[in-house]
């Protein structure tokens, strides 16, 4: 299942709107490899890709919701969900080696749902938050 980026998928927030293109990106092509069942060395080399620019995004979001002091709960749901998600590859990552192309298309498969329901709701919240806060005058 791919996901074509639209403008549903945007936060408003456009550091985390290109990054969230870029990473869709590298699930579509993790999916089209998996699907084209590509040899181990081409997936592995997607899922790293993947994982170093997940930790960059994740990292800029994080610094985004320090700044944001009104947003304390906001901010410790998100995080929990950024540690649950890495959690979640971690273990996906680890069954993929023994049982690769089952594994793979259920990896595939989180990796959508979950950044897709992420973006939705988490992501596009912390959006809000940070254009409030933007909108929000000097004094």
């Amino acid at each position: 299942m791919r996901i074509a980026w639209s403008r549903e998928l945007e936060t408003g927030i456009r550091t985390i709107d290109l990054q969230h293109e870029e990473l869709i990106g590298m699930i579509n092509e993790l999916d089209d490899a998996s699907l084209a069942r590509r040899g181990q060395i081409v997936l592995e080399d997607v899922l790293q890709r993947l994982g170093n620019y997940v930790t960059f995004h994740f990292t800029t979001e994080e610094a985004l919701m320090a700044g944001l002091p009104q947003a304390e709960s906001h901010a410790a749901e998100h995080l929990q969900q950024h540690r649950l998600f890495i959690e979640q590859i971690g273990r996906l990552r680890a069954k993929a080696e023994s049982e690769r192309d089952e594994t793979m298309s259920e990896l595939v498969s989180f990796l959508n749902n979950w950044l897709y329901e992420h973006i939705l709701k988490t992501d596009r919240k912390l959006g809000a938050l940070l254009n409030g806060q933007l909108a929000q005058p000097r004094g």
